[in-house]
């Protein structure tokens, strides 16, 4: 960054207190919600491994399900992790593949991978083709898959991605209804306002969402106080639904400026003040994922 980073203050959590109001709101939303248990899509990630740890904290392991969705094109790295955290809560992890729902609505026929055996070749052809097929293969990435050209090579990997974590969203409620379970999503504050969610997907639909007040770099200071294996602690923010390594930290510029920029975003601070603080690229970056992603959180629209 050219300018120096700003003060993190208001970004301290207390662990003790913020898990504690946290698992009370879990227990309020299941008795409210008149549910006998609560399930979580577990990806392997940060995220839903905090958001699992702080459900089976309010509810118990008895109440809790965890369930791996993954399909053909999953990094078997998230799956291992998701199988980590699953035994250091006592829980059994279920699988359920979404690979045949996918091949059913002819999602893996988008892009031109179909023909492509194995995962790890695909992840080659993707990597070999982004700066080919992209306009901007960099953080640029993120908005302009918000507005893509109809039909453009983007706006088809976007439908890619989306189609997967919806089919997670639709096969995660359909197991939460037959058990009269609470869906629980893990969903963070930084993605929320920057649009790197998949809208109407997983990581947007579910009953409660108890870290969505949380930026990622809050969520980052509670995971070792929750005990969050160092292997899910380190590793990059990859929403694995493609057959290629997506770090949403690296394409956003760094999750602590980031979310300095978007607490001072959504206080109505102005964009060109917020320049002569931090570097103005990053600040026009954010503040365009910012504004371009607003429908994201508002829509429908309605009368």
């Amino acid at each position: 960054m050219g300018k120096a980073v700003a003060e993190t203050m208001g970004f301290e959590v207390n662990p003790v207190s913020l898990s504690e109001q946290i698992e009370a709101f879990i227990r309020e939303s299941a008795r409210s919600l008149g549910r006998e248990g609560a399930v979580l899509g577990l990806s392997g990630g940060l995220d839903s491994a905090v958001t699992a740890v702080l459900t089976v904290r309010s509810l118990g392991p008895e109440l809790v399900h965890l369930v791996y969705l993954p399909d053909r094109d999953s990094n078997p790295e998230h799956k291992a992790h998701a199988r980590l955290l699953a035994t250091q809560l006592g829980i059994p992890l279920q699988l359920l593949n979404i690979s045949a729902t996918a091949r059913a609505m002819k999602t893996y026929r988008i892009l031109p991978l179909n023909w492509i055996p194995g995962r790890n070749l695909r992840v080659f052809a993707v990597e070999k083709a982004r700066p080919s097929f992209l306009e901007h293969n960099d953080d640029r990435l993120f908005s302009d898959r918000l507005n893509p050209s109809g039909g453009s090579w983007l706006a088809r990997g976007n439908a890619y991605g989306m189609a997967k974590s919806r089919i997670r969203m639709a096969t995660l409620y359909q197991y939460a209804e037959v058990r009269n379970l609470m869906v629980v999503g893990a969903a963070n504050r930084t993605e929320w306002l920057t649009g790197t969610f998949a809208h109407w997907g997983i990581d947007h639909c579910a009953d409660i969402m108890p870290v969505l007040h949380l930026y990622r770099t809050q969520i980052e200071q509670l995971a070792p106080f929750l005990g969050i294996p160092e292997e899910i602690r380190n590793k990059p923010a990859d929403p694995d639904l493609f057959p290629a390594r997506l770090d949403k930290s690296q394409l956003l510029g760094g999750f602590e400026v980031t979310d300095q920029i978007l607490n001072r975003l959504e206080s109505g601070a102005d964009p060109a003040a917020l320049a002569a603080v931090y570097d103005p690229v990053e600040v026009a970056h954010i503040a365009d994922l910012y504004q371009a992603s607003r429908y994201m959180r508002e829509t429908p629209y309605h009368l």
